[in-house]
């Protein structure tokens, strides 16, 4: 979002960069709201919705849905007419609303994340004990409920004041009146909050999921072709991971700079060019359309779905679709495939079990042996 009573008109007049800004808003608007939807599509007409993680993948894709049908088209409009807002009373409502949406939007998705982390991080180390995880409406319920009090200062401190260098009304997100102090506090538990826990959590949960399954040894007796399978696994998990963290470390940082100059010390503000200012948010909003790439398109099954939607759209229409052309046939392939391993890791199990027991018989019968032979002797 943009800066506290922050115009444009007068101090960014740069064609060039409002063009090239339009257009990478217009980039990610799209593959946020292909991605997003795609996401809810899988999870409630091709997947089970009631399992933990697709829930939570749902819940992220409509917090980014919401960010990306908010924040994107006003920051584009922002380029060309600043915050001139609408004045009266439907004015102070469409802007509280506004920028107290937006936020919460922000808010929703990094907490969406964190479940998330700690839900993969009790299924690897207590599989058995992760009760809470299993109510996953009710912590949807929950990360809504945190976002909207969270942000509850933006819709409280936001206002259309009247400015008479524009001789137009202005949506602002701090009013003339707030408290430069409080403000400042309010940030910084943000970058706290949203930012600086979420990613230690993140970080550490991931790395310690990555040393569980990389010292992991799968009992039995297994096969080259197969364990290599396994480790193929394993790199894919632990590269899929650690993406996850850098891309969220990379895409919010930025912002929390604007804040910084922004909120913090806002008499150094104009170290910062403004172009940066932008392109810094724009990070921020480009992870919306990002997540989604993270944590659908980059899982095998999930991306399965999108080749057999789309194949399906394009030899009878998205509308059209007819059952045969759906993902069953590959769902049934991958449960085939899955069967197999985990009967041929259990088949060698079984057949280092028999070897175990094989030698056993044979020792015991040579002690008996030697014993009958001590007796008659």
């Amino acid at each position: 979002m943009q800066g506290p009573n922050s115009t444009l008109s007068n101090s960014f007049n740069l064609t060039e960069m409002k063009i090239g800004m339009t257009s990478a808003y217009a980039v990610i608007f799209i593959i946020a709201l292909f991605d997003n939807s795609f996401g809810l599509f899988l999870v409630f007409k091709k997947s089970s919705p009631s399992r933990v993680t697709n829930l939570f993948i749902a819940n992220m894709a409509v917090a980014d849905l919401l960010l990306t049908f908010t924040l994107m088209p006003y920051q584009v409009v922002f380029f060309y007419r600043g915050a001139v807002w609408p004045g009266g009373a439907m004015g102070t409502v469409t802007c509280k609303a506004l920028l107290y949406v937006m936020p919460v939007s922000i808010a929703a998705t990094v907490l969406t994340m964190l479940i998330i982390s700690i839900d993969r991080f009790y299924a690897v180390f207590y599989p058995l004990r992760g009760k809470l995880f299993r109510k996953p409406r009710f912590l949807s319920a929950i990360i809504w409920i945190l976002s909207l009090v969270l942000m509850i200062p933006y819709a409280f401190y936001s206002e259309v004041d009247f400015d008479k260098r524009q001789n137009a009304y202005l949506c602002l997100q701090f009013s003339s009146g707030a408290d430069p102090y409080v403000v400042k506090i309010f940030h910084i538990c943000l970058f706290v909050l949203l930012y600086a826990l979420p990613l230690f959590i993140m970080a550490v949960l991931y790395v310690l999921i990555c040393r569980k399954l990389w010292l992991r040894k799968i009992p039995g007796n297994l096969s080259s072709s197969n364990r290599a399978v396994m480790e193929m696994s394993k790199h894919k998990v632990v590269r899929l991971l650690a993406i996850i963290v850098v891309v969220f470390a990379l895409c919010w940082f930025p912002t929390y700079v604007n804040h910084y100059y922004w909120f913090v010390r806002p008499n150094e503000r104009k170290k910062l060019p403004l172009g940066v200012q932008f392109v810094f948010l724009w990070l921020a909003h480009a992870n919306s359309a990002i997540n989604p790439c993270l944590y659908i398109l980059l899982n095998d099954s999930f991306r399965r779905e999108l080749i057999s939607t789309l194949t399906c759209c394009v030899r009878f229409g998205c509308f059209t679709c007819q059952p045969t052309c759906n993902s069953d046939t590959e769902r049934r392939k991958q449960s085939a495939l899955d069967k197999t391993l985990f009967m041929l890791t259990e088949r060698s199990h079984r057949q280092s079990l028999e070897e175990s027991k094989e030698t056993m018989d044979a020792t015991c019968g040579l002690v008996r042996r030697l014993d009958v032979k001590i007796i008659v002797g």
